[in-house]
């Protein structure tokens, strides 16, 4: 663990949609909810790192629940930071609630994996989430590409590190932190983006691959039986305990 490490969880806004969207089978599948859309900002001694860039508000539809000032922009305005601040953003996967902002980070570092960058580049017919507009700016800047199965260390210290756990998308990731106070905590993302998903050993609401999808279900439930805090992606009956600007360290 690093002394100094904060995670502020950040909620960019939510959709109104069926549960059943966001996580096949799940209970009350037809029932709409508002679902929150999270972007999470973690400062580390040697950088700040963003993970995620949240839903697009100029590219918002009729589900989308959200005002100008719950985009991730004004979000770290609150903070005092702007997007010259963030060292590094990971992608945990580029569909449209977490690629919107994607554009306006031309000098931070991008860690999305290699199969990923593929798919939004070159989306499959049947492959909907990907806006193109939304990350169109990004071909030339400054990209990490991990591999399928590779873990990837950020700073190289064990306290920031991206798993694969594709499956919802084809390079999808979810990222492992061990905070000083707070512990060792996993931002599941959409491989789990409720915690139904895990209690109950559901797939994600899309996939590309269930078979990887529930291989990812799977490691994470094994971090859980570990004694790792989970946080999930989009669901509004287990929010954060602690929410934005309040932090975990």
């Amino acid at each position: 663990m690093q002394s100094g490490m904060k995670l502020y969880c950040i909620q960019v806004g939510a959709f109104r949609l069926p549960r059943g969207f966001v996580a096949a089978r799940c209970r009350d599948a037809n029932v709409p909810a508002v679902m929150p859309i999270y972007t999470y900002l973690i400062e580390h001694p040697r950088g700040r790192v963003l993970v995620d860039t949240g839903q697009s508000y100029e590219m918002r539809d009729e589900n989308t629940v959200m005002e100008e000032k719950d985009t991730i922009l004004h979000k770290l305005t609150a903070l005092g930071l702007g997007p010259d601040d963030i060292d590094y953003v990971v992608m945990s996967h580029m569909h449209l609630d977490h690629s919107g902002y994607m554009n306006y980070f031309p000098n931070s570092t991008y860690i999305a994996r290699r199969e990923e960058l593929k798919a939004a580049w070159w989306p499959e017919a049947c492959e909907g989430g990907y806006v193109f507009p939304t990350y169109e700016k990004t071909r030339k800047f400054k990209f990490i590409q991990p591999g399928d199965d590779e873990e990837y260390d950020i700073f190289m210290d064990g306290a920031i590190v991206l798993i694969d756990t594709r499956g919802h998308s084809r390079g999808h990731q979810s990222v492992v932190l061990d905070l000083p106070n707070t512990g060792k905590t996993v931002l599941a993302a959409d491989a789990a983006p409720l915690k139904e998903v895990l209690e109950r050993r559901l797939l994600p609401g899309t996939c590309t691959d269930n078979w990887q999808a529930m291989r990812a279900v799977e490691k994470l439930l094994h971090y859980e039986a570990c004694g790792y805090k989970l946080i999930y992606a989009h669901d509004p009956d287990n929010l954060p305990s602690i929410s934005f600007p309040a932090y975990y360290d």
